[in-house]
């Protein structure tokens, strides 16, 4: 009677481990996003440098596009019809999100995340401060508000911000390595 009690209990924390862990990894990739985009606005200060050996774009480019990312793909995910959504399988997506990265220079940014004109410190502490309040909304959205990435497919509410996080660190790494050696 008493392995039977066992094997019940064990059975039911496990059912409870399993039923809060999506909830626990959201916030997590969630909480991960937003230092990241702390770490995107540290860098203000060198936002004009630029190093064409890794990128054409200065530092103030890659920040400005990180920020409208969020900001766009949070509107998009918003206004997405979630009784629309369909679960698709996908190479590259399995691929980027396995690795947990974006090659680089194998896609342009679209137009309504590319950053136009000066990129001002005033519009980058515009968009910075959008983006933090986008990054608390995100997983207020339901399960399935999606969106669909040109090559990635239809990503649903977690699957973007995976993707958003993966993007992000792209940038990052990018920003990095122009300021090496500067």
């Amino acid at each position: 009677m008493k392995n039977r009690i066992h094997i019940i209990l064990f059975s039911m924390a496990g059912i409870l481990l399993l039923s809060s862990a999506a909830p626990i990894e959201l916030n997590k990739g969630n909480s991960d996003l937003k230092i990241q985009l702390n770490e995107v606005a540290t860098y203000n200060p060198v936002r004009e440098t630029k190093n064409l050996e890794v990128s054409e774009a200065a530092v103030a480019w890659h920040m400005d596009h990180i920020y409208l990312m969020v900001n766009q793909l949070y509107k998009a995910l918003a206004y997405s019809n979630e009784s629309n959504y369909k679960a698709e399988s996908n190479m590259a997506r399995d691929y980027v999100f396995a690795n947990n990265m974006l090659p680089r220079g194998k896609a342009t940014a679209p137009e309504a995340v590319t950053p136009k004109g000066d990129i001002t410190i005033n519009i980058l502490q515009m968009h910075y401060d959008e983006a933090l309040a986008t990054v608390e909304k995100l997983p207020t959205l339901a399960e399935n508000k999606h969106f669909n990435h040109p090559i990635l497919g239809t990503l649903n509410r977690d699957e973007t911000i995976k993707f958003l996080a993966i993007h992000t660190e792209h940038h990052l790494k990018i920003i990095r390595d122009i300021l090496e050696d500067k």
